[in-house]
């Protein structure tokens, strides 16, 4: 009774305040079910997404810095296997033209001595048929002196002539 004397100079009564402390923990435990708990196991969602975001973002600046390097690494590559065509490129070009004019030459030269065999097989085709006009002017001037046969003065007369003739 002390009880009940103590809880009833205070002014509780303990039949209400039992039935109070059954409906709170009904609420209580209500709440703890459908409000607290549900709403912790979401913000633990929340934080563990949170955090798995930032652990992503790190890998994801790794990876970036890892691609950053390799982009690089590979820039600098093809930028020397650039340098390399080029290089080849040129030499060939260069190796190309002196061919070029070493054949240009060798052609020209070939020319230059199937004209000069040219001329020369014109020379002696000209002075061939020059001995030939002199052996037939001889000819013919032998046959006026054969025919005439006249004295020396007139042997050097005809032969004069005929010489005349020739220039």
């Amino acid at each position: 009774m002390e009880h009940q004397s103590l809880l009833g100079t205070l002014g509780i009564d303990w039949k209400l305040f039992v039935g109070q402390l059954i409906n709170f923990s009904i609420v209580l435990f209500v709440f703890w079910k459908w409000i607290v708990k549900p709403l912790g196991q979401t913000l633990t969602k929340r934080q563990e997404r949170i955090e798995q975001g930032l652990k992503n973002a790190v890998l994801m600046d790794e990876e970036k810095k890892k691609f950053e390097e390799w982009k690089q690494a590979e820039m600098r590559k093809i930028r020397g296997e650039a340098d390399q065509v080029l290089r080849l490129a040129s030499d060939t070009a260069n190796k190309t033209k002196q061919e070029i004019i070493f054949d240009a030459q060798k052609q020209s030269e070939t020319l230059l001595r199937q004209a000069e065999n040219s001329i020369e097989s014109q020379k002696q085709q000209m002075l061939k048929e020059v001995k030939q006009e002199v052996a037939t002017l001889v000819v013919m001037a032998s046959e006026k002196i054969l025919r005439a046969k006249l004295d020396p003065k007139k042997d050097h007369e005809l032969i004069n002539e005929s010489l005349n003739g020739i220039k």
